[in-house]
């Protein structure tokens, strides 16, 4: 008898001790539906170079120390994504309640220190159950198609793993149901311009190392967060040479290389279909993803038979003020805190 990979679950809770699963992560957490992926383990077999006057083959093998990571898969949903960006960026402000809805504001943590999460992942129905503590989401892409469903992918690190656990009766967990998201409903402003997006990239990541093994144990000593990097990127069928100067000259009205670098708010707005149930009519689920000030890369336009010109561009988050964070995210919800 086989293992079905769809007979299995993810469940993640904010965790308050550090080395310390929740116990109620199960009952308390959110649970994910996922396309793919787990935490897989990062462990050497350790065995020793050849001694002379010793044997052809090798005598002996230990086990080194070991780390679990790896990228899980998904279709967007509210209340997992609020959940996500707040791992990925470190801080929620206070909610905020208001005709039925609940708005969330987050922006990113100026220390290295992320907040750490409680794992429950079922795999394979029967297969084995493990719980992780001293879990981080180290980085997160979203992309979507103008014809496609928005989707994502976050990667994890986790410090600790235990195996043989039982698994949270789905019936007793809160699972994300909330509506999925489509590229009908997503917008690309730069600038304050509307941009003719065909699709759109964000990524972010927090560059956490995941070998930082200290003598005496086996896992991680340290999950501390390095250097954050932030980028954007639409594929767009331009209706001018202006992004094109931008990227490439420093301006829009440039005619010429120059030095300088326009910086400009890049928006994406992120919609439901369905009203939030309990708001008032028309208030729709929102996540509106905010970079103040984004650079583009410079870029090759690639002119080919008669086909119409379209172009790949990125851009860079940058933070110039120390007062403006490189990035900011509202989320519009029926859920009242992250979980």
């Amino acid at each position: 008898m086989g293992f079905s990979s769809q007979s299995g679950q993810l469940i993640i809770k904010s965790q308050a001790t550090p080395g310390t699963y929740d116990p109620d992560t199960g009952t308390d957490g959110v649970g994910i539906y996922f396309k793919g992926g787990t935490l897989e383990p990062s462990r050497e077999l350790l065995t020793t170079d050849a001694e002379i006057g010793g044997g052809r083959d090798t005598p002996d093998a230990l086990l080194g120390a070991v780390a679990f990571s790896g990228d899980i898969e998904f279709y967007a949903r509210s209340a997992m994504l609020l959940t996500l960006l707040n791992g990925c960026l470190g801080t929620t402000v206070s909610p905020a309640v208001a005709g039925g809805f609940t708005t969330h504001t987050v922006t990113p943590v100026d220390s290295g220190t992320l907040p750490f999460f409680s794992l429950e992942e079922q795999v394979g129905g029967s297969f084995e159950v493990f719980q992780y503590a001293d879990a981080i989401i180290n980085t997160l892409h979203l992309e979507a198609e103008a014809n496609g469903y928005l989707q994502g992918t976050a990667g994890l690190i986790a410090r600790l793993q235990t195996a043989g656990n039982t698994a949270t009766d789905p019936g007793d967990a809160t699972f994300d149901s909330s509506p999925l998201f489509v590229g009908t409903n997503i917008s690309v402003a730069y600038n304050g311009v509307s941009l003719p997006a065909k699709s759109f990239n964000l990524d972010i990541s927090n560059n956490t190392e995941d070998d930082d093994f200290r003598l005496g144990s086996f896992y991680l000593g340290d999950l501390t967060a390095k250097r954050r990097e932030i980028t954007f990127g639409v594929s767009v069928r331009e209706s001018s040479s202006a992004l094109w100067r931008q990227a490439v000259y420093g301006t829009a009205a440039a005619t010429a290389p120059g030095g300088l670098v326009t910086k400009s708010p890049m928006v994406l707005t992120i919609s439901s279909y369905e009203d939030i149930p309990g708001a008032a009519p028309g208030v729709k689920y929102v996540t509106t993803i905010t970079l103040p000030k984004l650079a583009l890369e410079p870029y090759a336009e690639g002119p080919s038979g008669d086909d119409i010109l379209e172009s790949d561009v990125t851009g860079r988050a940058l933070r110039p003020v120390l007062g403006t964070p490189a990035i900011s995210v509202t989320v519009k919800t029926d859920t009242v805190v992250p979980f």
